[in-house]
């Protein structure tokens, strides 16, 4: 699967905005000015659930900060071009290096958005296109500039996370 759609969890969210307007505002997680890139072994389904993130025990495994405050040191880009309105990480996003000695890491085979550094709810979640190997001892994993894309659906509140990109170290 080359892209996924948004999760249970922020899709809900929004459908209870649109659907219950005169419900107080905040209905809509906000997760603040920053996103947490996280990477699987098992890719979670839309639910959150089934899913086994890169261990963090003995592998110098942690998820990546990525800031979405619209400042000048925001993380995204919009092509404005682009009729999916689609938005694209601006830098690498680059891993910590695997620990060696250590755990390997695994067959990575998919990404995901969090509003939290641990824990925390899932927003988008997808496939790679290409599952990597990580073993302990090897570089940095990283998503190229302009891999990580969140693309709108066919309705104004949907979007999907397009993980078009190979993950490399």
């Amino acid at each position: 699967m080359p892209s996924a759609t948004t999760s249970d969890h922020l899709y809900n969210a929004q459908l209870h905005q649109l659907l219950h307007s005169r419900e107080p505002t905040g209905v809509i997680p906000v997760p603040g000015s920053t996103l947490y890139v996280a990477l699987f072994t098992v890719t979670p389904g839309l639910s959150g659930t089934g899913g086994t993130e890169v261990s963090t025990t003995n592998t110098n495994y942690a998820r990546v900060a990525i800031s979405t405050a619209d400042t000048p040191n925001h993380k995204w880009t919009l092509n404005p071009a682009s009729p999916t309105y689609e938005y694209s990480n601006i830098e690498d996003i680059t891993f910590p290096v695997p620990s060696s000695p250590g755990t390997n890491w695994g067959t990575i085979t998919g990404a995901a958005l969090f509003d939290a550094a641990t824990g925390g709810n899932l927003y988008y979640v997808a496939a790679l296109t290409t599952p990597k190997t990580v073993n302990a001892g090897d570089g940095a994993p990283k998503i190229l500039a302009g891999q990580l894309r969140i693309v709108r659906a066919s309705c104004w509140f949907i979007y999907s996370l397009a993980v078009l990109f190979r993950l490399r170290n």
